[in-house]
């Protein structure tokens, strides 16, 4: 039986092993950026996108090490936009991943420097890694019709009336799309096939959608201690939210629904994708 426990914990090792190696020394000038760095990347998190990364290469029987800078690259990027989220022109957070954020310990401005840094260094990596076509997975997914582009409707939404196709665009630009994004340049990485990388472009969409929708459901049941960052945070800036749109009930059970055709997207492509169903099971029952 495939432990996903065990499996999370020996990749998450591994990333963050590669992303300290992969970072400036802190000595090196100017050091409090590089400090920041490392601050804001070596301070826990799930790493969820680098490990979905590995695990949609691994059924395309590639070396891991084949994929290992796309996937640093992925969670670098992924530390840029919580570092942009966390400023006070944005989200105005004081806690992430159980710490305080970066423009609390080193700044406003030296915390956006901080972002911009990452976000570069992350196509540093895929320019090191030598195949185009993942810096431009990437750069689709982050750019203004991808990640950003949610983060602005995001910030445009708050305090407006719940709105379905609102949250849809809002989240499946903010959060879905860096996910399907890391499940396809892991099928990339790995030369999967089109057919294959179109039911991994399924799976990723979906199960990214559930993903922020199980981080909207715990915003509102959980606490700071357990999420590492502040609890109800989205109801304090009435952000917009499945619970918000559709109930706490029709969240759930969309996550569900979401989940079950992520699922049946693998089933369609007649190769071992154990630790894509695990970590898509694990995505939807997490309690952090």
């Amino acid at each position: 039986m495939f432990e996903i426990s065990n499996y999370l914990r020996e990749k998450q090792s591994i990333v963050d092993r590669a992303l300290k190696d992969c970072l400036p020394p802190t000595t090196t000038r100017p050091a409090l950026l590089h400090e920041a760095m490392h601050y804001c990347v070596l301070n826990g998190g799930k790493r969820i996108r680098p490990i979905l990364c590995m695990a949609a290469a691994a059924p395309f029987s590639i070396a891991p090490e084949k994929v290992l800078l796309p996937a640093l690259a992925l969670e670098l990027f992924h530390c840029s936009t919580l570092i942009h989220d966390d400023l006070p022109c944005m989200d105005d957070d004081d806690l992430r991943r159980g710490l305080p954020t970066c423009h609390i310990k080193f700044g406003e401005a030296n915390a956006v420097l901080t972002g911009d840094a990452l976000l570069v260094h992350a196509f540093q990596l895929l320019a090191e890694h030598g195949n185009p076509k993942l810096s431009l997975e990437l750069a689709l997914a982050a750019g203004s019709r991808g990640v950003i582009a949610g983060q602005v409707e995001d910030l445009e939404a708050e305090g407006k009336k719940p709105d379905a196709d609102l949250v849809e665009f809002i989240h499946l630009n903010k959060t879905a799309v860096l996910i399907r994004a890391a499940v396809r340049m892991g099928a990339i990485a790995a030369g999967a096939e089109e057919d294959d990388l179109e039911n991994l472009t399924v799976f990723g969409e979906k199960i990214g959608l559930a993903f922020q929708i199980e981080d909207d459901i715990l915003d509102e049941t959980s606490t700071n201690e357990v999420l590492g960052k502040p609890a109800g945070a989205d109801q304090k800036l009435s952000k917009m939210t499945y619970p918000a749109v559709y109930g706490m009930d029709a969240a759930k059970e969309k996550a569900e629904t979401l989940t079950r055709g992520a699922l049946a997207a693998l089933d369609l492509m007649r190769r071992d994708t154990v630790e894509l169903r695990a970590i898509a099971d694990f995505l939807v029952r997490r309690k952090f």
